[in-house]
């Protein structure tokens, strides 16, 4: 099984080690073996879809957390739009950076 290096901030690292560890996704602990640990992340191909679907439970949670995100939204909130940016530019979308920067691009798009 052939592995790819992602390069990712180590705060990104630690951040998906605790969720890892946390919600015992063990197809990821491999990749994840310690919540200290700061790289560097060798990926399978079925390891980046993991990662990637973590990614996108993430944001699904935020959408169930802070559902008043969208200044749109009659009962709009700021603190939910603020909550809910952390996690969409946050975790989200810097996994997907990083992991497609290592895969090809675009790769991973049936997931999202």
């Amino acid at each position: 099984m052939i592995k790819r290096d992602v390069v990712m901030p180590i705060e990104l690292i630690q951040e998906i080690a605790q969720l890892v560890h946390k919600e015992n996704y063990f197809i990821l602990k491999e990749a994840f073996p310690s919540l200290k640990m700061k790289g560097p992340i060798f990926l399978s191909q079925e390891e980046a879809e993991a990662l990637i679907d973590l990614a996108v439970i993430e944001k699904k949670k935020a959408r169930l957390r802070y559902p008043y995100y969208d200044d749109e939204h009659p009962l709009y909130d700021e603190n939910h739009e603020d909550s809910f940016d952390d996690v969409q530019m946050g975790i989200y979308e810097k996994t997907i950076y990083y992991v497609e920067s290592a895969f090809k691009k675009n790769n991973f798009r049936h997931l999202l």
